[in-house]
């Protein structure tokens, strides 16, 4: 989640604790004991009577209160807070300063008039110096309508088990995979087609890398990881060490490793990997699989061996997640020409710069993040994630620290750039949704992804797909649509009973009708029931903040198919020469330039460390209040301080 797109409001506070089951009676008794003079005596801190009274005077609030300032009056309800209390317009500020401070008495904390700094005559309210008691006592007369920070709220961040002391975490929201709860969870495994990754890492895997497979061709392939990139996209994924947490710390890895130490593999190893996964997706309960690589020629999903390959795992429940790639100049249309990302069916993710900030308004494409249409006429990417300036593990020994010392921030660390590095975010963000709804088809995961993201409305359209990654509102879609059912008419089963995608009858689908697609991709098939509070399970996420305007027909609508750019130039024998599918256009060379064009993207290295403040903050935002609850499963309630 980002600062200034927080998802708590004072409805989802107020709900949080309005969930507890405190009864009024209980309420009563505590109320009594702690009443008297402001400054009095209040429960000992930390004790459950504390507790007990922190919860029942929450669950009767009837004043707006934002989260942030609630959430740092239940954990410290002895803290001084610098405060405006508002009342009802028609009366006047006086008048509603006494009956306010007498409702505040007796629901167990008077206010002097001392602290009342100052009176307004704009307002029906007045400036005044409260602490956390005072604040939930005023905030449960019927006669404060609200009560709001004057200035900066002071707030206590929560020490999660695992951190990430970089922007690019948080602004996914991931930190809420970084609890106890989350931690405990069994994620399904991500393999990881790449260039291995080093297992002796324990403190970013622990024993968490399942197996590893060398597939790769083209030697020297050292054991674990030579070159040092898939390491890199597996921390990304799912490291666990101090200060640079992955996404989905709780998930399994399996490496399959199909580039030799050079960064160079083949087409042929690639599709090896496809098969291997599709073999051993049981044993390894793998449900993920990341393609941070993708091919050099131009390639359609009539023809391309490795779109065929992919497709095969995608609809034999493997979720795909492919990087978009990184040929784009100065943010420009590049088109998306290159398999796997070129597959209508996969997760094609582009790289979001996210310019220092944890908000998503001012995010845009990183400048060579590729986008556009494939040739067959698709929109990629589907979803953007944060991918420039990312900060993960490489082994010391790997070519690549060796070829980009300059990148290397830490002894095992280094700061690269690319698609590459964004792809994995969402298979870690898969592989979490798929804890919770094990049964899901890697179309509804997709749906859960899409219709969850968050707008970028600094971007050019459609050079972050339908946005930008949310990790909690992924997590917590119940009724996702399916972006893929305008394809769902041409999948058929072949010879061995496997489902298989029928391109030559989707092929005449799209000669006769240019406008097949508008019916799978109308403003419909993303409507606001897919954010109704049914869907969210939760009455504290409210689907008013995520409108169905989102998802327009303009946001989503005919330009995820274009028949312009499934022109006949397409089809022409230039595009698909015999020098297309020479052995020249599929040799290793091929994926040595997209290995390497992720570690020099980005010239120098450039930190984004995240401060305190924005910790609090973000905590704040996501609900997090207590280090052991993940606040998407709801019921966390905050442990109060000393």
């Amino acid at each position: 989640m980002r600062h200034g797109d927080s998802l708590t409001r004072a409805t989802r506070s107020n709900a949080l604790w309005g969930r507890l089951v405190v009864v009024l009676a209980t309420m009563t008794c505590v109320l009594v004991a702690v009443s008297g003079a402001a400054g009095s005596s209040a429960p000992p801190a930390g004790s459950g009577l504390q507790t007990a009274l922190v919860k029942a005077m929450s669950s009767h609030l009837h004043a707006y209160i934002p989260g942030a300032l609630l959430s740092s009056a239940q954990q410290n309800p002895k803290q001084s807070f610098d405060v405006i209390l508002q009342g009802s317009r028609k009366e006047k500020a006086g008048d509603f300063l006494r009956k306010a401070f007498q409702d505040s008495q007796q629901n167990g904390q008077s206010v002097d008039s001392n602290q009342v700094k100052r009176q307004f005559a704009a307002i029906d309210g007045a400036r005044a110096s409260l602490s956390g008691w005072q604040i939930l006592a005023l905030g449960m007369s019927r006669n404060v309508t609200a009560i709001v920070p004057n200035d900066t709220v002071k707030l206590s961040a929560v020490d999660l088990p695992v951190s990430n002391s970089e922007k690019w975490g948080w602004s996914t929201g991931a930190a809420v995979d970084w609890t106890g709860q989350a931690l405990s969870l069994h994620t399904p495994t991500i393999a990881v087609v790449d260039s291995g990754i080093d297992a002796t890492r324990t403190a970013d895997f622990g024993s968490r890398v399942l197996g590893q497979v060398s597939l790769a061709s083209v030697l020297p392939n050292s054991p674990g990881d030579g070159y040092g990139h898939g390491t890199f996209v597996a921390g990304i994924a799912a490291g666990a060490a101090a200060g640079n947490a992955g996404v989905a710390p709780s998930a399994n890895l399996l490496s399959v490793d199909v580039m030799g130490d050079s960064g160079m593999a083949t087409v042929a190893d690639v599709v090896a990997a496809c098969d291997w996964i599709l073999a051993n997706k049981s044993q390894y309960n793998i449900k993920v699989a990341n393609f941070s690589l993708h091919a050099s020629s131009p390639a359609s999903l009539f023809f391309d061996p490795l779109d065929q390959a992919v497709e095969k795992l995608w609809l034999n429940g493997v979720t795909v997640v492919t990087a978009a790639g990184n040929y784009a100049l100065d943010g420009q249309q590049s088109d998306v020409p290159f398999a796997p990302a070129n597959d209508p069916f996969v997760i094609t993710v582009g790289a979001a710069d996210i310019m220092n900030t944890l908000s998503a308004a001012d995010d845009v494409a990183a400048p060579w993040s590729a986008w556009g249409y494939t040739v067959d006429g698709f929109s990629k990417p589907d979803l953007s994630a944060p991918g420039r300036y990312m900060v993960g593990p490489v082994p010391d020994a790997a070519t690549l620290a060796a070829e980009r010392p300059d990148h290397v921030v830490a002894p095992g660390y280094m700061q690269l750039g690319g698609t590459s590095f964004a792809a994995p975010a969402v298979a870690a963000a898969a592989a979490l949704i798929l804890t919770q709804h094990p049964d899901w088809t890697p179309d509804q995961v997709k749906g859960a992804l899409m219709v969850s993201a968050r707008g970028t409305p600094a971007a050019t359209p459609g050079s972050l797909g339908v946005g930008e990654l949310n990790v909690p509102l992924a997590r917590m879609v119940q009724t996702p649509p399916n972006p893929n059912a305008g394809l769902a008419p041409y999948v058929a089963t072949d010879a061995n009973g496997t489902a298989v995608f029928d391109s030559a009858a989707w092929q005449s689908a799209a000669q006769a009708s240019a406008a097949w697609s508008s019916a799978a991709w109308s403003s419909a098939a993303w409507s606001s029931a897919a954010w109704s509070s049914a869907a969210w399970g939760s009455a504290a996420w409210s689907s008013a903040a995520w409108g169905s305007a989102a998802w327009s027909s303009a946001a989503w609508g005919s330009a995820a198919w274009s028949s312009a750019a499934w022109s006949s130039a397409a089809w022409g024998s230039a595009a698909w020469g015999s020098a297309a599918w020479s052995d020249a256009a599929w040799s290793s060379a091929a994926w040595a330039d997209t290995i390497r064009g992720d570690a020099a993207g980005d010239p120098g290295v450039t930190r984004s460390p995240i401060t305190p403040a924005e910790i609090a903050q973000a905590e704040a935002d996501l609900g997090i209040v207590d280090a052991g609850c993940d606040p998407t499963q709801g019921g966390c309630t905050a442990p109060l301080l000393p």
